[in-house]
């Protein structure tokens, strides 16, 4: 149980809940999972539940929504932001590797 408590993606939270954590309506939610940036996981019953991962997207595009950015654009900075990220740890792990090598 303390994995899924720890786990960044695991989907704990129930769009209503995540709605209220972060100060929003949950149509914004539903038009983040419609723009494609957000995958939420899916309860038994089919109920969207996000992710801690989710919800710090959402902050993101909540944050840039607020400076009047406009959806589309917000979705595609934090998708880049989000490639850029995973690109860096990309790097750094090839690093490791080429590192650990014997010379």
């Amino acid at each position: 149980m303390q994995d899924k408590l720890d786990d960044q993606d695991y989907p704990a939270y129930t769009m209503g809940l995540a709605a209220d954590l972060l100060g929003v309506q949950p149509a914004f939610l539903r038009s983040l999972d419609a723009a494609g940036l957000l995958t939420p996981g899916r309860s038994a019953g089919g109920q969207r539940r996000y992710s801690r991962a989710d919800l710090a997207l959402a902050i993101r595009v909540r944050e840039l929504l607020d400076e009047n950015m406009p959806l589309a654009a917000a979705t595609r900075i934090v998708s880049l932001e989000h490639q850029l990220t995973a690109a860096h740890r990309h790097i750094a792990q090839l690093e490791q590797t080429t590192n650990a090598a014997p010379q």
